[in-house]
């Protein structure tokens, strides 16, 4: 259930904090309250719960809002939940009335926030937040010039929108505008390196405990515990990891030995279910990873017959199934394990494209995201900088139809054939400096804004944290001009104040 109840934004005055004094306007917790349109959003969330059914929800502001406090962070679920208790700012900020000493919500209550607030709800924040501070950012340039003639205020914002990515309405609308910068990483789950016997080991051990959890249901109907060699199997296991080379004729004795064992507990825990064992009492975990398990066997034993280390849709963890080796051909990192995604940089603002934990050729993205730039401004962008991947026939011809530049590194095949001029170099190494800036965007992501390693186990939270990463970067991108426009005023303003002072003080003793 969802009962929605808002009195209208609160103001930090309001904001009751029991131990006296106020809060700082100032403070970045303040400033991104007061960016983030939060009543625009509570709209898309709240048709996703029922008016009459179940326990009331959290509001909007304080699901997205501890979200946000966690990735910029970088805490747990529970380090989360303590920061908020303990600071009246980042309760102010999530939309309490007054600082309360109790936590505002359970710390198990953010896996239930990243399901409900998907990629999309995201980027439809992202979209009104960032022309909600494009929209303050031009407020407060203007507001310091109000003696300017309307002719020169004209100018002020046709520049103020070309610095802020804003096509100037000075130029024809239909006319190309704006840089496009695409690009595609990986990012890592948090599993460890996936060694078949490991894998193999897990899935022995967690057949073996649904052997122990139906044989408890059968206590009275069958005489005795299906055998596993447990001892056995955990022998051999260790004798082979605990080797710093061993040689593949052991690896595959050993791995015989693993598929055989699995195989006799799967036919055990099938007798077991003819005799009247219930799987519905095995529990959400344990029948997830049962039907893991099987997979798991059946690639397994496909593998190993056919003397291969490749199959499609191969399983690397038994938590995170849906986890697939991506071969990116990065230097020290030849594979990586996660989830690959489509970036694009647009001004500055970074979105994220596409998401897939199957690897794919991000070049087949480029005409897609042409066209909704063109959609969401009604116009393509002038250059589209990306790398040598995205330089087929196919993205040139719909570059050269639709009049937009697409600069990048040709590839081998196509440098003989291309012979440029002395500003045509010019221009294509200016366009290779401006595709640079989204490695750097890559890796603030990644160290600063926990995409080095995704913690969580489903694919709709994983898609969530991906997603909130970017939009966090993208809030404290406007964050910081403002602060920074803020600061530079506050320093003109009072440098004016001392010029103007100096220039009255020699009067002022010429008339003493």
């Amino acid at each position: 259930m969802y009962v929605f109840q808002h009195a209208g934004q609160l103001s930090i005055e309001e904001f009751y904090t029991p131990f006296g004094g106020k809060l700082d306007p100032n403070n970045r917790w303040v400033l991104l309250r007061n960016l983030i349109p939060w009543m625009p959003l509570e709209s898309q969330y709240a048709p996703q719960f029922s008016a009459k059914t179940g326990a009331p929800a959290k509001p909007f502001q304080i699901a997205f809002g501890a979200l946000y406090i966690q990735q910029r962070l970088g805490v747990t679920d529970r380090e989360t939940v303590q920061l908020i208790t303990e600071s009246p700012y980042l309760q102010f900020f999530i939309g309490l009335s007054a600082y309360q000493a109790m936590p505002p919500f359970d710390p198990s209550m953010m896996v239930h926030f990243r399901k409900r607030i998907g990629p999309d709800l995201i980027k439809i924040c992202n979209d009104m937040t960032k022309a909600n501070g494009i929209a303050m950012i031009k407020e407060m340039l203007v507001s310091a010039e109000e003696d300017d003639s309307e002719q020169e205020e004209e100018q002020q914002l046709a520049a103020i929108d070309e610095a802020l990515g804003v096509k100037p309405a000075t130029l024809d609308p239909e006319s190309n505008w704006g840089t496009l910068i695409l690009d595609a990483t990986c990012v890592p789950d948090d599993i460890p390196y996936p060694v078949d016997l490991r894998l193999l080991n897990e899935a022995r051990e967690a057949t073996e405990k649904i052997i122990d959890e139906l044989f408890k249901q059968l206590q009275g109907k069958i005489n005795r515990k299906p055998r596993c060699n447990r001892d056995k199997a955990r022998n051999r296991f260790l004798a082979i990891i605990k080797k710093k080379k061993p040689k593949c004729a052991e690896i595959r004795e050993v791995k015989r030995f693993k598929l055989n064992e699995i195989r006799r507990n799967l036919r055990a825990i099938d007798q077991m279910i003819h005799c009247g064992a219930m799987l519905l009492e095995l529990g959400t975990q344990l029948y997830r990873k049962l039907l893991i398990t099987s997979e798991l066997y059946r690639k397994q034993q496909e593998m190993y017959d056919a003397d291969s280390r490749r199959i499609d849709d191969r399983i690397v963890n038994l938590s995170k199934p849906h986890v697939r080796p991506i071969v990116r051909g990065k230097a020290g990192r030849r594979t990586e394990f996660g989830a690959k995604i489509s970036i694009s940089d647009d001004n500055g603002f970074v979105d994220v494209d596409r998401i897939s934990w199957d690897n794919y050729n991000e070049a087949n993205d480029l005409i897609a995201r042409a066209k909704q730039y063109k959609e969401e401004r009604g116009y393509y962008p002038a250059r589209i900088c990306a790398d040598s991947i995205y330089m087929t026939l196919g993205n040139k011809k719909f570059c050269a139809e639709n009049n937009i530049r697409l600069s990048g590194r040709p590839r081998k095949k196509q440098v003989e054939a291309e012979v440029q001029t002395a500003e045509q170099q010019e221009l294509f190494k200016s366009d290779l400096r401006k595709r640079s800036v989204i490695e750097g965007r890559i890796g603030t992501s990644k160290r600063k804004y926990g995409l080095d390693r995704i913690m969580t186990k489903l694919i709709e939270t994983s898609r969530t944290v991906i997603t909130m990463a970017f939009f966090v970067m993208n809030a404290e991108k406007v964050l910081r001009l403002l602060r920074l426009l803020f600061s530079i005023l506050v320093s003109v303003y009072i440098l004016m104040l001392y010029l103007l002072a100096s220039w009255r003080r020699p009067a002022l003793l010429w008339a003493a």
